[in-house]
């Protein structure tokens, strides 16, 4: 009997044991688990914020280019009545110096020096205008950048704004990248792994971008200046070149020194337009590769890489279970942000595409026909040369010849530049009527992809932040 009860005895304790032991297993097992879990949770809500500042940091570089390339509403008129009104005093000049030659093509010694003067000093009028219209323009665009700087909203500014922002979103990543690593077989886990890439993209993205910002904006200033200064260097000399003549009625010493100033201004006024073209695209690239020092990145186009990301982050959620993406319903929220993002962001370049080529276009004429119209008033200059040539010397009716030939080619230039500044002004009214119309200026674009911004802001599930992981 005794040992019976001792049996018994010893078949209780067994048990108890045994059960104790599954209560430790079940409770440890408890706690292992709680611990991913609690960690997912920590790992989406950084991923939500660094979704956050990706989105506020394109939102701070889309709102720096509507304020860097922002056109005050009378330049383009003002500038361009400012030109139109140079051409036309500069036509009705050659027209003159024409009309005088050619009613005295026979008896060249009846023109008098005080119908000459009268013309040229319209002349002036014509180069005043038009160094005070570049004036203005060149004086107004060194005004804004001084603004811009004391407000703290230079491309500088910009620069040291953007950097402070990618160095928060890389410092929360390499949180993020921390905690997914501590439990590799969890079910998210591998979505959480291609999602950090899908993020990592879309940070370069953002980059990439706001470099092409940086350096159009740095760019366009830079080239504009170049044109106004080039301009300006071609006025100064052909006022001088207009003084010398002036003075050459009383001296003929003068006479030569004030083709040579012309001729000199000639060359600036040809270089002006295609230095001003080509200057944009060594700007461009310069600016982007002093961008590339101070980031230390490539800053290369990762649009491609994002996409390439996105679609593998959708093949991965697909292969989950139901159940265990709808623990998680933020992940399927963001995978939907990221899709509207990049959607978006593809409409918008196509919807900038016309306002492109347009300008493409303009640049392009410009291009071609400025060194032309110069090349009119160099024509005129060399003439003038040639006919005080010691060959022509003493042969009046030459030399008068000459000089209406060289008028003639100097009014189809100037008449050319008054015809094409007045087609291009009512050009550019026309095109930004047309396209305000479809809500396809670039002020436009640019206001429906910050309107994009604030949806996907709102689309994402607001979490508390995370508590630092020791």
């Amino acid at each position: 009997m005794s040992r019976d009860l001792e049996k018994r005895r010893l078949g209780f304790a067994r048990k108890c044991a045994a059960a104790f032991l599954s209560l430790q297993v079940f409770f440890c097992s408890s706690a292992f688990a709680a611990l991913p879990v609690d960690e997912e949770r920590q790992i989406d809500a950084i991923t939500n914020q660094i979704l956050h500042r990706e989105i506020d940091l394109e939102r701070y570089y889309l709102q720096y280019r509507v304020y860097g390339t922002k056109v005050p509403k009378s330049q383009r008129i003002r500038f361009a009545a400012g030109q139109i009104a140079s051409a036309a005093a500069g036509l009705a000049s050659s027209i003159w110096l024409v009309k005088i030659s050619g009613a005295n093509v026979h008896h060249p010694d009846q023109i008098t020096d005080g119908e000459n003067r009268r013309a040229i000093r319209v002349g002036i009028v014509a180069i005043l205008l038009d160094a005070g219209s570049v004036g203005l323009e060149f004086g107004s665009n060194g005004y804004t950048a001084l603004k811009n700087i004391i407000l703290k909203k230079s491309p500088g500014a910009a620069v040291k704004e953007v950097i402070k922002r990618v160095e928060e979103i890389d410092s929360l990543c390499a949180q993020r990248d921390a905690l997914v690593a501590k439990f590799p077989e969890s079910d998210l886990g591998s979505v959480y792994r291609v999602e950090g890439r899908v993020l990592k993209s879309f940070r370069d993205w953002c980059l990439s971008e706001f470099a092409d910002v940086y350096s159009d904006i740095k760019s366009l200033q830079s080239s504009y200046n170049v044109y106004y200064a080039l301009d300006l260097a071609a006025d100064g000399l052909y006022l001088a070149s207009y003084l010398l003549s002036l003075k050459s009625f009383k001296a003929d010493r003068f006479t030569r020194p004030s083709i040579v100033t012309g001729l000199v201004g000639d060359g600036f006024g040809i270089a002006s337009a295609p230095a001003s073209s080509r200057s944009y695209y060594l700007f461009a690239k310069y600016w982007r590769k002093r961008l590339q020092k101070k980031f230390q990145e490539t800053l290369k186009d990762a649009e491609s890489d994002a996409k390439s990301a996105m679609d593998e982050l959708k093949r991965e959620i697909a292969s989950k279970d139901i159940a265990v993406l709808e623990s998680t319903p933020s992940v399927q929220n963001r995978t939907t942000a990221y899709a509207l993002w990049s959607a978006r962001y593809d409409r918008s370049i196509d919807e900038s595409l016309e306002d492109i080529r347009h300008n493409n276009k303009v640049a392009l004429q410009g291009e071609l026909t400025g060194p032309l119209i110069s090349g009119t008033y160099l024509t005129q200059d060399l003439l003038g040369m040639v006919s005080i040539s010691n060959r022509l010397k003493d042969r009046d009716r030459a030399q008068n010849n000459l000089t209406m030939a060289g008028a003639i080619a100097s009014t189809a230039g100037t008449g050319l530049s008054l015809g094409l500044t007045t087609y291009w002004l009512f050009d550019d009214i026309r095109h930004r009527t047309r396209m305000r119309k479809k809500q396809e200026l670039p002020e436009q674009i640019l206001a429906k992809r910050l309107k994009t911004l604030d949806e996907l802001d709102s689309m994402l599930i607001s979490s508390s932040r995370p508590q630092s992981v020791q």
